[in-house]
């Protein structure tokens, strides 16, 4: 029989990016918050009392506030962005430290992520190009053909995903697409989502 794999310290850190963006744009309560990590804890064999620098558990909504403000960044405002994009490459950091971006890469490869991010932008954006979005789908066909962020919102026109440049750059994603993209990396936080 397989061992289970368990979540490390650094996956929790991952997680708890995610949780804190949701806390602070009022997508999950920090009641609901905690009972999230603490059933992480119990399914991973980590000691409640490792929480707390985790993933600000135990911490009300103000003290998660001012604990993010310095991690917060500011997205360009077009229409359907707002600053509460979560950072994909952190959440992917917390998976493959060296290779976020090919984290990235790798869930751009699915039909069903492309899928998903078409229907995110029908509803969300009014000047979606589909017809890139069925071009870049063709393309994919190919072994050689690599998908990446910045393709994808040149292509697509998409404003559910944003790639920046630089020393605070880095994917950040609209946080409905962003916990696509964190089910996807670590399976457990989709369990503990749809609970």
């Amino acid at each position: 029989m397989a061992e289970e794999k368990k979540l490390s310290p650094v996956d929790l850190i991952g997680i708890r990016n995610l949780l804190e963006y949701l806390v602070v744009t009022d997508n999950l309560t920090c009641d609901e918050r905690n009972r999230i990590m603490l059933r992480i804890a119990k399914e991973n064999n980590l000691a409640e009392y490792m929480l707390p620098g985790f993933a600000d558990y135990g911490r009300i909504k103000d003290e998660v506030l001012e604990c993010t403000a310095h991690r917060q960044v500011s997205m360009p405002q077009g229409k359907g962005q707002d600053k509460s994009y979560v950072s994909l490459t952190e959440i992917a950091r917390a998976h493959s430290e060296d290779t976020p971006g090919y984290v990235i890469q790798s869930w751009l490869r699915s039909r069903n992520t492309l899928a998903f991010l078409d229907l995110w932008e029908k509803e969300h954006n009014p000047d979606y190009n589909e017809a890139g979005y069925m071009e870049l789908l063709e393309k994919k066909k190919a072994a050689s053909f690599t998908l990446t962020p910045k393709l994808w919102i040149e292509r697509t026109k998409a404003i559910g995903i944003v790639s920046k440049q630089g020393k605070s750059g880095g994917t950040f994603a609209h946080p409905m697409i962003a916990c696509e993209f964190a089910s996807w990396v670590a399976p457990e936080f989709k369990m503990l989502l749809l609970d």
